[in-house]
């Protein structure tokens, strides 16, 4: 019986085993007791070669009744026990732990392996075994197939397998570098060249002068290397020798400011020969670049103890507190965010629409945003006691970032920036104008934003508005204590810009003074923690004393922000501009990045009316490759509008190069309308999109009348208290660790909720949140 399920079966190079598809129940085991069975396996389906667990074996066979040709019904069940620890192995700390890199090994080792073959005859029937690992006549040709799927990598390990090493590329100086001629005089390679120093030394490759690092990576270091740079700018790279050996190198290029590594040509050994090192015999003596990171992000812990010493007292896993997100590695950013919006710290944010059941139609779950909410959302709030040790959010951050180039890395993220990415995203998938009738839960945090515009010579007036969902607070650029109070108060006071003036024809100066239309049911604030160190981006760590952090009683008053408007009886309006000018509203959020990054406000605008108003990342390389344009920092003004292209006309060529892929054509065309045409990028989406219908709703371009007539927000003030606080620990925004904590009830009083990845705490202590707090949700009373 065995053989003939398995005959047709072609068991792919990748398998999904390691969860299941829709719940996050896995197959390990800690070890049994004696003819004990294990409590947790998976199926895996021997149709698609999807994983799920006992619970929902059903709901897959639904699934497949339904959408697919066959009923997939025949699964092997496999279970992972862990063998019984060894002495002396290395306890495991508590501190969060990044790997370098995923060696591929057996789990052999470490566990054994208990499987079946079974067959699923319908709900509330029992299943057939068909064979089990126990069974000693079993055909080799079924064992071997069995053994494929068992030793076929897992689906999490592919997705993940260069998670933790860094991503390094070349910059155009390796890729052009040419080998120097040999020094004439011998180069000390012992000590720095400027300094005393004889750890962390780095070696330029162009002239072979020995410099020290920087301190900031936690080990002495005067930045002598770096000052070489500056003074041989033609020197850009230089080969840290401590870390130095045959397998391993840090290369650093002081143009890019960034890592780089060399092209697979080039010879590094023969670049580093004339300086006499042979670098077969080299033995590193230091750590690397990526072990200091990790280090120090291993160090950005946050307080787990009160005052006195005292754990805090640790939360189980309940309804009321959701359970833990374990940290991927990197994650703790979308942990924070994640947790923030699900528990509280933006009250009645909810995605209950979804409902808790899968729909029947969605063969694979792992790539629908839908079913990615649904299995989330199922654990976190409907049974999240099945999750005492949290739960890894692997395939819901694969879903959710798959199409954008920051948030499918693995690399640490800005959680402020990876919020409105979110939400966006979420406008897009659940609430656009095809879905009218379901209330957009992001709404609450969203209200209408004013910019009162008053020329300094004629007096005259122009108001604009803009929806707005958080507000960046400048911060003053010093170290010491500062009051969030004043710095809000010191934003909405405006400042004084250059601009033409419409009525008085020439390039004056003016007040620009924000103000609120509306106000929000959560207020979202973020301080801007970044400024500008030697050119390279830091995170400050200023205390911010603000209300609602010790007393929830004390509330932030914003009602003395809540413009008027326009008020004809004292202001006079000043003309509109050009009429065939288009309007251009830049994102102010990638606009504050851009400026903390040194650019100037006109060039972040130029630069964000170029690449579509996208992100910073995408403004920052336009800007980069315009730097020497003579208007660059000159006001910007939109072009004129001309008719342009419809944009859902697609290249027929590229069309039909993907049809002859056998692809949907609906699908097709829709992709490359998303991709810009672009062919690869269109085939991508086209596969990791497999559900979707293929149509494009008709767009739609509200002006600002329709905008307000959506009533973001409420035209009158109420206090607001503080509900929610994101912390974050470390340099920059892009390394670190990020936690939330949200006020809770706990035994009938309010006390904040520590969510520190899959640790859940009542903490009284305020000091992270006052030092560390990086995005506050403030809600409506």
């Amino acid at each position: 019986m065995a053989e003939a399920v398995l005959e047709n079966v072609n068991v792919p190079a990748v398998v999904s085993k390691d969860e299941c598809i829709y719940c996050f129940e896995s197959p390990y085991n800690e070890p049994l007791a004696l003819n004990a069975s294990p409590k947790h396996s998976l199926n895996i389906c021997l149709n698609c070669f999807q994983a799920t667990c006992n619970r929902h074996v059903p709901l897959h066979t639904r699934v497949t009744e339904y959408a697919c040709d066959t009923i997939h019904s025949n699964y092997l069940t496999i279970a992972k026990v862990e063998k019984p620890k060894q002495e002396n192995v290395e306890e495991n700390n508590n501190n969060k732990k990044i790997k370098l890199q995923v060696i591929e090994t057996s789990e052999d080792d470490t566990h054994n392996t208990i499987w079946s073959l079974q067959r699923f005859n319908g709900e509330n029937v029992p299943r057939t075994v068909l064979s089990k690992s126990t069974d000693s006549d079993i055909s080799s040709t079924a064992l071997e197939k069995i053994e494929k799927i068992l030793k076929a990598k897992s689906q999490d390990f592919e997705d993940k397998k260069n998670s933790w090493v860094l991503e390094i590329s070349t910059c155009p100086h390796t890729e052009n570098f040419q080998i120097p001629s040999k020094p004439e005089n011998t180069v000390n390679l012992n000590q720095c060249s400027s300094c005393d120093l004889t750890q962390n030394l780095w070696l330029c490759l162009h002239c072979g002068n020995i410099g020290c690092g920087r301190e900031q990576i936690g080990i002495d270091g005067h930045s002598h290397a770096l000052d070489h740079y500056r003074s041989n700018n033609n020197h850009p790279l230089a080969i840290k020798l401590g870390s130095l050996s045959s397998s391993t190198y840090d290369l650093y290029c002081y143009a890019c400011d960034d890592e780089t590594r060399f092209p697979d040509n080039v010879n590094l050994g023969s670049a580093l020969q004339i300086y006499g090192i042979n670098i077969q015999e080299k033995i590193a003596d230091e750590k690397t670049l990526v072990q200091l990171q990790v280090e120090q992000n291993e160090n950005w812990q946050f307080r787990m103890v009160d005052s006195s010493g005292k754990e805090f007292e640790k939360l189980s896993a309940s309804k009321n507190y959701g359970c833990g997100l374990i940290n991927l590695g990197n994650s703790c950013y979308l942990n924070s965010v994640i947790q923030s919006l699900v528990n509280g710290g933006v009250p009645n944010w909810s995605l209950d629409f979804l409902g808790s059941k899968f729909p029947l139609d969605v063969v694979y779950p792992d790539n629908n945003l839908k079913c990615q909410w649904i299995k989330l959302l199922n654990a976190m709030k409907c049974e999240p006691e099945l999750y005492p040790n949290g739960i890894k959010p692997t395939t819901f951050k694969k879903c959710i970032g798959q199409n954008h180039q920051e948030f499918s890395s693995n690399r640490q993220q800005d959680a402020m920036e990876f919020l409105t990415f979110l939400l966006d995203l979420l406008d897009k998938k659940f609430f656009s104008s095809s879905s009218s009738g379901i209330p957009n839960p992001n709404d609450l945090v969203r209200f209408m934003m004013e910019d009162r515009l008053q020329c300094n010579i004629c007096g005259k007036v122009k108001y604009s508005y803009e929806p707005t969902e958080a507000i960046q607070i400048p911060l003053e650029e010093n170290d010491e204590p500062q009051d969030m109070l004043e710095r809000i108060k010191a934003y909405f006071e405006g400042q004084t810009i250059e601009f033409k003036c419409a009525n008085c024809k020439e390039k004056v100066t003016a007040n620009k003074k924000p103000g609120f239309k509306s106000l929000p049911q959560t207020l979202i604030l973020n301080p801007i923690r970044i400024r500008l160190q030697n050119w390279i981006p830091v995170k400050t760590s200023n205390e911010l004393s603000l209300p609602g952090l010790i007393d929830r009683d004390d509330m932030l008053d914003v009602s003395s922000y809540l413009s008027q408007g326009f008020d004809p009886q004292t202001e006079n309006l000043l003309p509109d501009e050009d009429e065939n000018r288009s309007s251009f509203t830049p994102n102010q959020c990638s606009i504050s990045q851009l400026i903390e990054m040194g650019f100037t406000q006109n060039a972040s605008v130029r630069a964000l009316f170029n690449t579509g108003n996208q992100d910073a990342e995408s403004a920052m390389n336009w800007l980069f490759q315009h730097m020497d344009d003579p208007d660059l920092n000159d006001p910007f003004v939109p072009p004129p509008n001309v008719p342009k292209k419809d944009k859902r006309e697609v290249d027929e060529v590229s069309l039909t190069s993907m049809l002859s892929m056998g692809l949907n054509p609906n699908l097709c065309r829709k992709a490359l309308i998303l991709n810009n045409g672009d062919v690869n990028r269109s085939v991508e989406w086209v596969f990791n999109n497999m559900d979707d219908d293929g149509t494009f709703p008709e767009p739609e371009v509200p002006n600002e009348e329709q905008q307000q007539k959506k009533d973001l927000g409420y035209s009158t003030a109420k206090p607001y208290a503080l509900t929610a606080v994101i912390c974050h620990k470390g340099n920059s925004v892009h390394s670190g660790h990020y936690v939330v904590f949200i006020r809770k009830l706990v035994a009938d009083k309010w006390k904040w909720v520590l969510y520190n990845d899959e640790k859940l705490v009542a903490a009284d202590s305020i000091e992270d949140m006052k030092k560390n707090g990086y995005i506050y949700f403030y809600t409506r009373c």
